[in-house]
């Protein structure tokens, strides 16, 4: 049995490839948010499992395979998997999506910090409207910067919304939107708030990456890169495809 630790794209996609392949596969995801149809070879579950939990649930359902397809930026959760799959003895696999070293686009103008700290003190000593593309989670570490110069686009949510008012947000400065974002949708938000920065996360091309760099390059945005936190896997394969060929 295999456990998928999902919540991502690419993640929903190699279970489902594993299922198709015969493979019987546990997805398993924080919120249950998007995940893939039941078949015979696959089912899902919901809620988020701390280390001693998961190596309990390890044990429980006979799992021999741990995949994590968690997000490039959820490192408690990949550390937990990582410690559980040690502890029970079981095989540990990260499925880790390329960067933006990976791209095709040009990005000798991002600029790159490891903390979100980093990037604010940057952008309090350059004045400019941000556009911030990090998630509602993340609009808190923004706090010292002045919120009429941010835009946050979130997803369209009662619950993200009313968290980004919580904050102080104003609704004139909430864009609640559901991507994917295309280049030209990008440049036209750049555009209508007259954007000057662009704060974004090493999310990869499934992230919407590309189309975000590319339209900033476009429209003279500085785009600053939050990076991913950097942990030693014990084995890593790339796309879906990869990981069904070496399962």
């Amino acid at each position: 049995m295999i456990l998928l630790l999902g919540g991502t794209l690419d993640g929903r996609i190699a279970a489902v490839s594993l299922a198709e392949k015969g493979r019987d596969v546990i997805y398993s995801s924080v919120s249950g948010y998007n995940a893939p149809q039941e078949t015979e070879h696959l089912i899902c579950r919901s809620g988020a499992m701390a280390q001693d939990a998961l190596e309990t649930f390890v044990f429980e359902q006979g799992i021999s395979i741990i995949v994590d397809a968690t997000h490039p930026y959820a490192k408690a959760a990949s550390v937990a998997a990582m410690a559980a799959a040690k502890n029970t003895g079981v095989r540990y696999v990260r499925l880790e999506r390329p960067g933006i070293e990976s791209l095709t686009v040009p990005t000798d103008a991002v600029l790159h910090f490891e903390h979100y700290e980093g990037a604010v003190d940057f952008l309090n000593h350059h004045p400019g409207n941000i556009l911030t593309t990090t998630g509602s989670r993340e609009l808190a570490r923004y706090e010292k910067i002045d919120k009429d110069r941010i835009f946050a686009r979130v997803l369209p949510t009662s619950k993200v919304i009313a968290e980004c008012e919580a904050l102080g947000y104003k609704p004139s400065r909430i864009i609640a939107m559901q991507g994917p974002f295309t280049k030209e949708m990008n440049i036209a938000m750049m555009h209508t708030f007259d954007i000057k920065y662009l704060t974004t996360k090493d999310s990869g091309d499934i992230g919407g990456v590309a189309e975000k760099i590319s339209a900033a390059a476009a429209c003279g945005v500085k785009v600053l890169c939050i990076d991913r936190p950097r942990l030693s896997y014990p084995e890593v394969c790339a796309t879906p495809e990869d990981l069904v060929k070496i399962l």
